[in-house]
């Protein structure tokens, strides 16, 4: 698993993985840097930082995260309320918290093979058949059934 800010991304790097890459994005994000995080398999965003999709790369990268929705973006510079609101990210990080910590936070007790699972049928974009076969894995192996005893341990001593 990789976590990394936007700024030290390669998109070549991303675009070949063979891991999950959790990319964090501060300040204003532009060009290649932007691709490679519109790329990554998830995307959380500093509620300061500004997108500028004005390279075909980063556009690339809006239509693979969203798809045809790309075309309904009002323009191509955002707010991360605004881009957290089309779907370009998948979390904000609040004004204050350092980035890195608040993602390790926000991952908790989610283990790597459940993160690497749903970034896979992210990245293969495969529909039903392929989420049920996955999520038939994680049963098979426990995954599901951990989080949900977790769960409940913790509502017991409330």
């Amino acid at each position: 698993m990789i976590i990394a800010r936007a700024a030290e991304l390669d998109l070549e790097r991303v675009l070949a993985r063979r891991e999950c890459v959790i990319a964090i994005g501060e300040g204003e994000l532009r060009g290649d840097v932007l691709a490679a995080a519109l790329h990554s398999d998830y995307f959380v965003v500093s509620d300061t930082a500004t997108l500028s999709i004005d390279t075909g790369k980063a556009w690339s990268g809006v239509v693979w995260r969203i798809g045809r929705r790309a075309l309904l973006l009002p323009g191509a510079d955002l707010t991360a309320a605004e881009a957290r609101g089309h779907a370009l990210c998948d979390a904000l990080v609040p004004a204050g918290s350092d980035p890195v910590e608040w993602v390790r936070g926000w991952l908790g007790g989610r283990s790597a093979l459940a993160l690497d699972s749903a970034a896979t049928l992210i990245v293969r974009r495969g529909g039903d058949a392929l989420e049920r076969a996955e999520f038939a894995r994680l049963f098979a192996i426990g995954e599901p059934q951990q989080g949900l005893t977790a769960f409940l341990e913790k509502r017991k001593r409330s």
